[in-house]
């Protein structure tokens, strides 16, 4: 499975949801949690530094379902999705029906190594390390 993440998608997205569903909906995923996935995954490339042209290939998990009661005592049907970004936009790759007891997951941002060698390098051109200073004890 391959679906650009974008409203035009939105109807093949959900079909593809229902269809692994079935019933359940109380607590399954919909359109607007995997595009807010992608929204909140490109801002995390975004503030990590990393140009467009070098965010191809980062993906990103996440899962409906959110957060219960601690009292919550029942299992549930949830989704489990995985995104990718592409050369322009963030594609639907997976999504599967999971039951869980408790919280879901939070959401998972993937880089490849040379986008984490940017995002490091960024980060550490910000500040320099000072000197340890030995200092000597009175006996």
């Amino acid at each position: 499975m391959k679906i650009k993440i974008c409203t035009e998608n939105s109807s093949k997205i959900y079909a593809a949801i229902v269809a692994i569903n079935g019933k359940p909906l109380a607590h399954t995923a919909d359109y607007s949690d995997i595009n807010e996935l992608a929204m909140a995954m490109q801002n995390q490339l975004t503030d990590l530094s990393i140009a467009k042209k070098d965010q191809t290939g980062a993906t990103a998990s996440g899962m409906s379902g959110g957060s219960v009661p601690s009292a919550y005592k029942y299992s549930r049907i949830v989704n489990s999705y995985q995104i990718e970004r592409g050369a322009s936009d963030w594609f639907l790759t997976s999504v599967k029906r999971v039951e869980i007891w408790g919280n879901a997951s939070k959401n998972r941002l993937s880089l490849t190594p040379a986008q984490r060698d940017i995002a490091l390098a960024k980060f550490t051109a910000q500040f320099s390390v000072q000197q340890v200073v030995v200092l000597a004890v009175a006996a």
